[in-house]
């Protein structure tokens, strides 16, 4: 008989929601976040807000969403890169030469 596999661990709190205050719809979003399930965090996010009268509760709970947002930084290097890759691409296209037979 092979013993039970070990319980998995919770997931340590991320530093910036170390100071949140507890409730069970909070905790659960901010372990979807630490368990990297952003688009759970996104989804449950307005309800909790809308449901709780905690001012301290709706400001924790836009914190986690703001944390899911892209760094608009990252959005435009992509974009840049984008960018140079296209017309990088143009001007090859446009003045390549097929090779040398030989």
């Amino acid at each position: 008989m092979h013993p039970a596999p070990p319980a998995p661990r919770p997931r340590p709190r991320p530093a910036f929601a170390r100071d949140f205050p507890g409730s069970p719809g909070l905790d659960a979003l901010v372990e979807a976040f630490a368990r990297g399930d952003y688009a759970r965090v996104r989804a449950d996010a307005p309800a909790l807000e809308r449901a709780s009268d905690d001012d301290a509760i709706k400001q924790a709970v836009r914190t986690l969403v703001e944390r899911t947002r892209p760094d608009p930084l990252a959005v435009a290097l992509l974009g840049l890169a984008a960018l140079i890759f296209i017309v990088l691409a143009a001007w090859a296209i446009a003045h390549g030469r097929p090779p040398a037979r030989g």
